[in-house]
């Protein structure tokens, strides 16, 4: 039998009322609840409402993100998720989860406008997987993505966007130029260590060590992960200039507002930079590939590529050469490598 529907609460004297009503028509009942507060009847009718309505779109979301963290996701991988499923399925999160039913080729065709495929194919399978676990917990009967078909051919990381050799130097020398702009200390910081986005916007004060000479990089995707990067001698002094007068626990990029800078905000500060350099506006992991290529360039094997990116060791050269060398490299890099690349040295 369908759960009663609430409504309220309604003033009832000095105390506060629900109202339900259950069936329609001749087999239609009322029934009442009266409570000493408006918060303690206001959250009757709200559990009652969730019970005859489902869960939200947005309770679902949050409870597939936590059994994610419960299989030991990384905070990073937890954020991507979470930011993938708002842009797909925003409009709905405020409703039932019942309401997602019969539109996953609407909600895919709503995300396809000026995004390229790998970018709306990823959030068509987070939305799929999403639908999987609602499906599992019986919050949906059937997973409302499974028979809609990507769109448009997905770019691989070997084939992704990098600059070129002489666009390295080209941004180089305009970020070396312009060491009070933030974007600039950020892109170099990229072009040089071959970081991931988060490994740089993620460290305090107290990461940068050795008088600015080394830069320890916390766990993040993965264990191999953690690790120290040497800073090449004017990236150092550019971070240090960023970080005077600063406690250890604050972040060493900040926003205007004084908070810790975003994944968001620095990839558009690179491209912003990039743009000002004059070659094409490309986000921090294309800065990252360039960095592998870069290194492979000047003939660092697969191996150290990997350890210098962060990568599991396992996973290398397979993963390093499929989505970060360019077709038909077999090999990866060390910092100073990548910088002698840059300014062409011997």
């Amino acid at each position: 039998m369908p759960s009663p529907r609430a409504y309220g609460p309604y003033k009832h004297g000095d105390r506060w009322r629900v109202h339900f009503v259950s069936g329609r028509g001749a087999d239609r009942s009322t029934s009442y609840e009266t409570f000493d507060t408006w918060a303690e009847a206001d959250r009757c009718k709200s559990g009652a409402t969730d019970e005859a309505q489902g869960i939200s779109v947005e309770v679902a979301v949050r409870a597939y993100l936590d059994a994610k963290r419960v299989q030991g996701r990384s905070p990073e991988t937890i954020t991507s998720y979470e930011a993938r499923l708002g842009v797909l399925l925003g409009d709905l999160m405020k409703r039932p989860v019942r309401s997602v039913a019969k539109r996953g080729p609407d909600l895919y065709a709503s995300v396809l406008a000026g995004r390229r495929p790998d970018s709306h194919q990823n959030l068509l399978r987070a939305g799929k997987l999403w639908a999987k676990f609602c499906v599992k917990k019986k919050w949906l009967k059937v997973n409302p993505f499974d028979d809609v078909e990507p769109i448009g051919q997905r770019t691989y990381g070997a084939d992704k966007e990098r600059l070129t050799t002489d666009e390295s130097r080209q941004l180089e020398a305009w970020c070396l130029a312009n060491p009070d702009d933030v974007g600039a200390v950020l892109a170099l910081a990229y072009l040089y260590l071959g970081t991931r986005n988060t490994e740089i916007t993620k460290r305090n004060v107290r990461d940068l060590d050795d008088g600015g000479r080394l830069l320890l990089i916390g766990k993040t995707k993965s264990r191999a992960g953690r690790r120290k990067m040497r800073v090449p001698d004017a990236l150092s002094a550019m971070l240090l200039a960023l970080c005077a007068g600063r406690d250890g626990d604050e972040p060493i990029f900040k926003t205007r507002k004084k908070v810790r800078m975003r994944r968001e905000t620095a990839r558009k500060h690179v491209r912003r930079v990039c743009a000002l350099a004059g070659v094409r506006e490309l986000p921090p992991q294309a800065l990252r590939r360039t960095w592998a290529s870069l290194a492979d360039e000047f003939g660092e094997t697969p191996l150290v590529i990997a350890r210098g990116l962060g990568q599991t060791v396992a996973a290398a050269p397979k993963v390093t050469e499929q989505a970060y060398l360019q077709r038909g490299a077999v090999a990866d890099a060390q910092g100073r490598r990548v910088i002698k690349a840059i300014r062409g040295a011997n």
